[in-house]
C-alpha cells in the first residue's frame, strides 16, 4: 500500500469522525449525546431533536461514507484502500476524535460506502431492511442488512470486495450497539444484557412491532388492540 492511500485511509477516518449530528443538535440547543441513547445517529436526532435535523444529519453521514470511496475510486486506489477507507470512516463515525471518541452507530455512513462499492447488491439488501424496520425495528433490519449482503456477496462472486468489506464495517457497528459498556457491568444479568444489545440494539427485547403502532395511529387498528 502506498503512503497516499495510507493518508487517505487516515483522512476518511477524520470525515467520518465530523460531528454532524451533535453539531446540528447543538445548533438547535440541543446536545443529542445527552438526550436518547446518547449517539449523533440520525434516528436519535429525529426522534429528540427534530425531523429537518435528523433528515439533515443522516444525508450528511451518508455523504461522508460516499465521498471516502468515491474520492479512492476516483484517485486510482486499489480496492484494499477503499475498503479500509469506508471501514475508517465508519470507525471515525462511532468513534470521533472530535467528540472524546463519542459517535453515532455507524449504520449510514456504512450505507453511503457501500453504495459506492456495490449499488446493485446495497439495493437488494436494502428491500428487507426496510421491511424490518417498517415492520418491527431498524436493529433487526440492519442485522438482516448485513446477512444479506454476505449472501448476496457470495451469490454474486463479489465477496473479497462486498463480503470483506460488510465483515469488517460489522465490528464497529456491532461494538458500538454495546455502549455504553459500563452500563452492562452494572445490570445483574450481564450476557442477558449484550445479546439485547446486540440484537435490539436495546436493554430488553423489543417485542412491540412498528407497524402495529403505525396503524394504530392511521385508526386502521382499534388502540385497544
Amino acid at each position: 500500500m502506498c503512503p497516499w492511500a495510507i493518508v487517505w485511509i487516515i483522512f476518511s477516518y477524520l470525515l467520518g469522525s465530523f460531528p454532524s449530528g451533535y453539531l446540528i443538535s447543538r445548533l438547535s440547543g440541543k446536545d443529542v449525546l445527552k438526550i436518547g441513547w446518547r449517539k449523533t445517529s440520525g434516528s436519535n436526532v429525529f426522534r429528540n431533536v427534530g425531523k429537518w435535523q435528523g433528515i439533515l444529519t443522516g444525508l450528511l453521514d451518508v455523504a461522508k461514507g460516499y465521498i471516502v470511496v468515491y474520492g479512492a475510486q476516483n484517485m486510482g486506489f486499489g480496492l484494499e484502500t477503499q475498503i479500509l477507507s469506508g471501514v475508517a470512516a465508519v470507525v471515525g463515525h462511532n468513534w470521533s476524535i472530535f467528540l472524546k471518541f463519542a459517535g453515532g452507530r455507524g449504520i449510514a455512513t456504512f450505507f453511503g460506502a457501500f453504495l459506492v462499492l456495490a449499488p446493485k447488491i446495497f439495493i437488494f439488501s436494502l428491500i428487507p431492511f426496510l421491511l424490518l424496520w417498517l415492520i418491527w425495528t431498524s436493529a433487526i433490519g440492519t442485522l438482516l442488512f448485513l446477512a444479506t449482503a454476505i449472501v448476496l456477496s457470495i451469490f454474486w462472486n463479489q465477496f473479497e470486495i462486498v463480503g470483506f468489506f460488510t465483515i469488517l464495517s460489522s465490528i464497529p457497528i456491532l461494538i458500538k450497539r454495546l455502549s455504553p459498556a459500563g452500563e452492562i457491568g452494572k445490570t445483574p444479568q450481564k450476557w442477558i444484557s449484550i445479546r439485547n444489545r446486540l440484537i435490539f440494539d436495546d436493554d430488553k427485547v423489543l417485542r412491540d412491532f412498528r407497524i402495529k403502532k403505525i396503524l394504530k395511529k392511521t385508526g386502521v387498528v382499534s388502540k385497544n388492540v
